[in-house]
């Protein structure tokens, strides 16, 4: 496998000013959420906020939950207030009944759930993040976890990689890395990993996650690693999934996580060949055309209640 590459500068490395509609959009996916037990006797929840910037009118937004493991989704839907913001503390149990359980979240605007709105990405952009955390006496602690909306999909096709940096996985040290990825497509993938120490140099190469259909998995990094890095690509013939990994650092002395997301990577070759790429133009983009897609695979639940600010 080539591993020779080009950071993309553009992300950070180059002072841009970026118009708003490439910093929001009507798309994004949560790569990890959870409702379940852990190491320890820790209880892990998604606490999942939804910010609606447009000034004149609310904006309904549609969650389709896919499961750790894959099997079918669940999808639902609540309007957020103009200028409003929606609060979860536990997102899987409030808006699925999801006592115990894990997966990824999709989460969009549709024109025909929005009829009120103009029938643009713009029109229909919000902001989405949440954090994964556990709820102990002494207080909470956890890892905030993004929306993003640029995935991978088969290396060969497309010559993009991602890479997560600052990863540690040493046992005698009290650290504990796990990956992670969910599959947005119809088939099953095959999520291979690199991992390189500080120095640079490859200390385990095309190690394998499987993901399954339209659904999340995550798993332990199978190799000591202390300061280095984990690289992903996605093995896809047929190249129409696309796959949005993670890596999160577990500290077990404390149980804090750190949740490190991945950098898009692309060869020289492959840069060349698109021109001066534009901020977020690396890996596939998706859109609430290909959200529909899954969410008519998942089991519809109807619209929550939003009561005070907080879905229900």
């Amino acid at each position: 496998m080539n591993t020779s590459r080009y950071i993309f500068f553009a992300l950070l490395l180059v002072v841009v000013s970026l118009p708003l509609a490439a910093q929001i959009n009507d798309t994004y996916v949560i790569p990890a959420s959870a409702n379940t037990g852990g190491n320890f006797g820790t209880r892990w929840l998604t606490q999942f906020s939804v910010f609606n910037p447009q000034l004149d009118y609310p904006l309904t937004v549609s969650v389709t939950f896919l499961p750790t493991g894959g099997g079918v989704g669940l999808e639902r839907t609540f309007t957020v207030p103009a200028n409003g913001t929606v609060l979860s503390d536990n997102i899987l149990n409030d808006l699925f009944n999801i006592k115990d359980g894990s997966g990824a979240l999709l989460v969009a605007t549709f024109p025909e759930d929005n009829p009120t709105a103009p029938n643009d990405v713009l029109s229909r952009s919000f902001l989405v993040t949440t954090s994964t955390y556990n709820n102990v006496k002494s207080g909470t602690y956890g890892q905030t976890i993004p929306g993003v909306w640029a995935g991978l999909q088969d290396f060969k096709h497309d010559g993009i990689s991602s890479v997560a940096h600052g990863v540690r996985n040493v046992a005698r040290l009290g650290w504990r890395t796990n990956v992670g990825a969910v599959n947005l497509g119809r088939s099953n993938v095959t999520l291979r990993i690199n991992v390189y120490n500080a120095a640079g140099a490859t200390i385990m190469k095309d190690a394998t996650l499987d993901l399954p259909p339209l659904g999340h998995r995550q798993a332990s990094l199978p190799i000591e690693v202390d300061g280095g890095s984990v690289e992903f690509f996605v093995d896809d013939p047929a190249n129409t999934a696309v796959v949005f990994p993670y890596s999160s650092t577990i500290d077990d002395l404390s149980g804090d996580p750190t949740y490190q997301g991945p950098m898009l990577l692309a060869s020289a070759k492959v840069l060349f060949k698109m021109g001066l790429p534009q901020p977020l133009t690396l890996g596939r983009k998706i859109d609430s055309d290909f959200a529909r897609g899954i969410r008519d695979t998942a089991t519809h639940l109807g619209e929550a209640t939003v009561v005070n600010s907080r879905v229900r």
